[in-house]
């Protein structure tokens, strides 16, 4: 994905103001290597491009400098919308650096029909997207979760999560990302379900205790 951005060396909220009234849309950008640099990007621009784009996805910015013209990498850190209008009003840009981690959050994407769903289990997804600090350098789109094997009442929890070398969930190794709900009608039937039994019933040959007793009886 790629922008087009131009330096912006204005400040002040006057010039803010008129920049977005010219349809543009103030941003910055920063990191652990990069002085923060002020821009501004076209507003239909991002707009059109805004539903391909994620926290979890690198931006090439053609930025204008004035007398030349930069390519940087960067990662979407913040995007700020007005409330009433519900338009994008900043955005806040983070460029990283060889061997610095950063912290982003990546989607999950479900794959698979769960065992516990074909049993008429419901699957709850509780964490739609997983908050991770990782290298730039091994980032991934999605972090994709097969529930196939998954059955009734069972969970997939952080630990069970495969990310790669150099990336690390920033939640509690147990907490469920996944999770396939027993419904309360299902539960009560699986409850009260009788037992099955395969042993024959004891029967009793009362005929052969009343010979025995009427011979005692002799």
């Amino acid at each position: 994905m790629q922008l087009t951005a131009n330096l912006r060396t204005e400040h002040g909220k006057r010039v803010i103001r008129r920049l977005r009234g010219k349809g543009n849309i103030p941003a910055v950008i920063y990191g652990p290597e990069t002085k923060p640099i002020s821009i501004t990007l076209n507003r239909f621009e991002v707009e059109k491009a805004f539903h391909k784009i994620s926290e979890a996805l690198p931006l090439k910015l053609e930025l204008n400098m004035g007398d030349h013209v930069e390519t940087v990498e960067v990662f979407i850190k913040n995007v700020q919308v007005d409330k009433v209008t519900d338009q994008i009003v900043h955005i806040d840009f983070y460029k990283p650096a060889k061997g610095h981690t950063m912290k982003i959050s990546i989607p999950v994407r479900v794959v698979g029909k769960a065992e516990g769903v074909e049993k008429g289990g419901i699957m709850e997804v509780i964490h739609n997207e997983l908050p991770v600090e990782t290298l730039p350098s091994v980032v991934i789109e999605y972090i994709e979760i097969d529930v196939t094997k998954l059955g009734l009442g069972e969970s997939i929890h952080v630990r069970d999560l495969k990310v790669p070398e150099g990336m690390k969930v920033l939640l509690n190794p147990q907490e469920a990302v996944i999770t396939i709900v027993v419904p309360r009608g299902l539960a009560a039937e699986e409850e009260f379900k009788p037992a099955e039994t395969t042993a024959e019933p004891e029967v009793i040959k009362k005929g052969k205790k009343g010979e025995e007793e009427t011979e005692e009886e002799k």
